[in-house]
């Protein structure tokens, strides 16, 4: 067998080392090694130790190569590597480039599976819960009013909203599905800007990061749960128990998925199969009141046919921008099982039938959900039902005990279900971000000890949860919140959108076995682009109703990029150059078997 790259750099290195003081670049862990040798050897001569008189003798220290390039299983011709090594396409500087297998006569630089320690334990089913139950959350139910307001209650406008975030949702997904067939691994968006853009170095990955966790809440899901379940229990209704009976929930999910894997999963795919029921529910009801006439179903239609083109409020680029975010919430899941690919069993395959499945189901619902919700609610009640617009085309249908009792009881448990999700999936990705070590007690952070899952990244969410929906004033947060939520992902799809065809361009020996195509590729950049130019082009404010003399949210949302974009330059260019060192990674293992990233700093010679 032919000796790696690295074993031939670094021979190299103890061979030449008498003649260079100088560390390698291409192996700075040896140049760290190297240090610390010296180090030890002025200690011992203070001393007054004997010592070698030639480094021939110093014993190195093993080195740990998890980092460095694996032989693969599938061995390669010589000519096949001086092929390769000719293919100026090869860019050795991207940690996801590494040699794996051979497509086509040459080689390809796919990103090799990453196990954690708990294991791959979604299968199939699974992974169509986790999409069905993130897509279907409290979107549906409780911001069908807020678009229907932006849109001016306009019906024509309203389904072009609704079909704007579907073709948005169904062309991001093929562009997230091919990326994540090329880096298979946890982490979603963040791997896909990583590999995307690795120049300026590490900026992509740790303005994105920084963000992750600044947004990883789950306010909106918290406050419909507790609303309807109070709603359905009769309860007058006010913000303090909203809130409270929110946050309740919301510990208990967090204890079960930090405490038990396997728990939390059954308990997120029960909530997940009642979801499925609740579709199905939607469905037949929305058939009933659309296909059958009053006489049968006793409920008047309140869809003017005449009016469909109609503005009958106000409507403007601005608030229909801001009403295809919102419904770009309700798909929102979509984007989100990438970020726990480690633990999915034949990530590629799976997520290639899941997705597109799980995403023509919800919007086959959506469209009969929206149907329904014309037919059966008068316009400016809806324009005017609030989070609650769900509860009203229930108790319309089905009656007072069935509608507004059990189904808005359904409804809660279906935003309790999301809040599973959402916090499994929040929590996986903060691990992510702990792992890579740029922020502080990354190492304690990161951890599965002692439970074997991410409970402190869980609790990490929680506490954050918990601060903003306590301090924050009264009005509708939820609106604002989605709006906030939403604006810096529109960012982040952009990106990747373009990315695609760069990594085509970049790296034409790569090989996906999932294509997004170019039309709906562009489609979904002109969208993102749209949504982030939208808040902008108008003087009136863009946030919802009761909250004008808010920030503008777009404002905030650039702010809180900015201020990620600020640490990156901060930790990894400024005090970097004003301490006159470089930092560089080096990759640990925790007592659990996790690997993580543990940054130190190299001083160049000229300041020592």
């Amino acid at each position: 067998m032919a000796p790696s790259s690295f074993d031939l750099e670094f021979n190299s290195d103890l061979q030449n080392k008498d003649n260079s003081p100088q560390p390698s670049s291409s192996n700075r862990l040896t140049a760290l090694e190297f240090n610390s040798e010296n180090e030890n050897e002025s200690k011992n001569d203070n001393n007054n130790s004997s010592l070698p008189s030639s480094l021939d003798t110093i014993e190195m220290q093993p080195l740990d190569k998890s980092e460095y390039t694996k032989i693969p299983d599938v061995l390669v011709d010589d000519d096949d590597l001086i092929k390769a090594g000719n293919d100026t396409s090869s860019d050795t500087s991207n940690p996801y480039l590494r040699p794996s297998v051979e497509l086509n006569g040459r080689i390809s630089y796919l990103q090799d599976l990453e196990d954690l320690p708990q294991g791959r334990h979604l299968g199939l089913f699974s992974t169509v819960i986790l999409f069905v139950s993130r897509i279907l959350g409290s979107g549906i139910f409780s911001i069908t009013s807020g678009i229907y307001q932006d849109c001016g209650q306009s019906v024509a406008l309203f389904f072009a909203a609704w079909v704007i975030a579907a073709i948005a949702s169904f062309g991001g997904l093929y562009v997230f599905l091919e990326m994540g067939s090329l880096v298979p691994r946890s982490g979603g968006a963040k791997v896909f800007l990583e590999f995307i853009y690795p120049r300026p170095k590490l900026l992509a990955t740790v303005a994105f990061l920084v963000y992750s966790v600044m947004f990883g809440f789950t306010i909106s899901n918290v406050l419909v749960f507790g609303e309807y379940l109070i709603h359905a229990l009769g309860l007058e209704p006010s913000d303090f128990k909203t809130r409270f009976t929110g946050l309740i929930f919301l510990y208990f999910a967090a204890i079960l998925h930090g405490v038990s894997v396997s728990h939390g999963v059954r308990i997120q795919n029960v909530l997940g199969g009642l979801k499925l029921v609740l579709v199905v529910v939607i469905v037949v009801a929305g058939i009933y009141v659309t296909a059958f006439p009053q006489s049968i179903t006793g409920i008047e239609n309140q869809l003017e046919w005449d009016r469909v083109f109609e503005v009958r409020s106000s409507a403007s680029v601005l608030t229909f921008a801001s009403a295809i975010i919102k419904a770009s919430f309700a798909f929102s899941g979509w984007n989100s099982v990438h970020t726990v690919a480690n633990e999915i069993k034949d990530p590629v395959r799976t997520l290639k039938i899941a997705g597109p499945v799980s995403l023509t189901i919800m919007a086959v619902t959506y469209f009969i959900a929206n149907l329904a919700y014309l037919i059966v609610i008068p316009s400016d009640e809806l324009a005017n039902g609030s989070t609650l617009a769900g509860s009203i085309l229930f108790t319309k249908i089905f009656g007072q005990f069935l509608g507004k009792k059990l189904l808005t009881l359904a409804v809660s448990l279906s935003a309790g279900g999301n809040i599973f999700v959402v916090i499994y999936t929040i929590s996986r990705v903060d691990q992510e971000v702990f792992r890579e070590g740029y922020l502080p007690f990354s190492r304690f952070m990161s951890s599965n000890w002692p439970y074997g899952a991410p409970l402190r990244t869980l609790l990490l969410s929680v506490a954050i949860t918990t601060t903003v929906i306590v301090l924050f004033p009264g009005g509708d947060i939820y609106s604002y919140m989605v709006s906030l939520e939403g604006y810096p992902q529109q960012l982040a799809i952009a990106l990747i959108a373009i990315g695609i065809f760069i990594i085509r361009k970049r790296y034409p020996e790569l090989h996906s076995p999932i294509k997004a195509g170019v039309v709906g590729t562009i489609a979904v950049f002109l969208i993102s682009l749209y949504l982030l130019i939208g808040p902008f082009v108008s003087s009136k404010s863009p946030n919802p109703k009761g909250l004008e003399n808010w920030p503008n949210y777009g404002v905030v949302a650039i702010i809180c990029i900015l201020a990620c974009i600020g640490f990156w330059y901060i930790k990894f260019r400024l005090l970097p150059w004003l301490g006159g060192y470089e930092l560089v990674s080096e990759e640990v293992q925790l007592s659990d078997g996790l690997p993580v990233k543990k940054w130190k700093k190299l001083h160049s010679y000229n300041t020592l």
